[in-house]
């Protein structure tokens, strides 16, 4: 319901550039240039500047887009709401999440969301907290999972769970039958740590520091698969959100031991969407299921 230019427009901002914006609309990139340059002749503005490197908003642009992001939201409620009114469960729903929790409690909330939602499509991916909020703060996704958001006055916690952070080990490791562990006990062992794109590697890093630990991780990666085959010789050991190997632990490949630090103890896993923002009827079925997930973890 969008006029097609501003459609074209704010996939461009988005993207950041014409031929990615293309793809995501297939379109030609000749079709949404001349689309965006018609807005422009009917606005009486410039929206873009155009490089050999892309494009940037202009300040006319920048004010299109907070308005272009604010007709995109009243126009899928405007959907939502007559699809309601004739009793049709559809819809389109946007989420990024943590990858602790597409690792162990995402398919959960889907199994029991698309019995209930079979025509509702959705864009959910994986990315690190900033990014997170960033989408909630632009409009640009309905529902977020971060582990320990920051507070932040235009983001509501719907639901969270308890998050802590444990050694992974595999199940021959000297330390694998240890009822707990503090980071001075891994001080010296080749060890695997969160990569910088999650929260819990600050997590982490505040941990060392306070413990005063002399910890260097031998590796980071945000690849639960990655850290277990760094520790599936038995030689070292990860510290990392246990949600994340759960298909390895299920499957008697690791075993998490508990961590006594108590800044790793304290971690937090929230669903999130942006406060005071009224969600589409689909979202907010999404955001029930996944919020009975978080429950169930506490």
């Amino acid at each position: 319901m969008l006029p097609p230019g501003l459609r074209c427009f704010l996939a461009v901002a988005q993207a950041g550039s014409m031929r990615e914006a293309a793809q995501r609309l297939r379109l030609a990139q000749s079709a949404i240039s001349r689309r965006i340059q018609q807005l422009e002749e009917d606005l009486g503005v410039q929206l873009l500047e155009r490089g050999a490197r892309g494009v940037a908003l202009t300040p006319a642009g920048e004010i299109l887009l907070h308005h272009g992001r604010e007709a995109t939201h009243l126009t899928e409620r405007l959907r939502a709401d007559l699809d309601a009114l004739r009793g049709v469960r559809r819809g389109h729903v946007v989420l990024r999440l943590a990858e602790s929790f597409a690792a162990n409690g995402l398919a959960t909330a889907l199994s029991a969301f698309r019995s209930a939602y079979p025509a509702v499509t959705l864009d959910i991916a994986v990315v690190g907290s900033e990014a997170i909020l960033a989408s909630l703060h632009d409009r640009t996704c309905h529902l977020g999972i971060a582990f320990n958001p920051p507070a932040d006055p235009e983001v509501e916690v719907l639901a969270s769970a308890a998050e802590p952070l444990a050694v992974m080990v595999a199940p021959g490791h000297r330390l694998a039958d240890a009822p707990s562990l503090t980071l001075a006990d891994l001080a010296g062992m080749p060890l695997v740590a969160p990569s910088y794109l999650g929260s819990s590697r600050d997590l982490f890093d505040t941990a060392c520091r306070a413990a005063r630990s002399p910890i260097r991780p031998m590796l980071e990666t945000n690849s639960p698969h990655v850290a277990a085959a760094f520790i599936a010789d038995g030689k070292g050991v990860a510290v990392m959100v246990p949600r994340v190997l759960a298909l390895h632990l299920a499957q008697g490949k690791v075993r998490a031991v508990p961590l006594a630090d108590p800044l790793l103890t304290g971690g937090r896993i929230a669903l999130l969407a942006r406060r005071g923002r009224r969600l589409p009827a689909a979202a907010e079925a999404l955001s029930a299921s996944l919020a009975r997930v978080l429950e169930q973890a506490r």
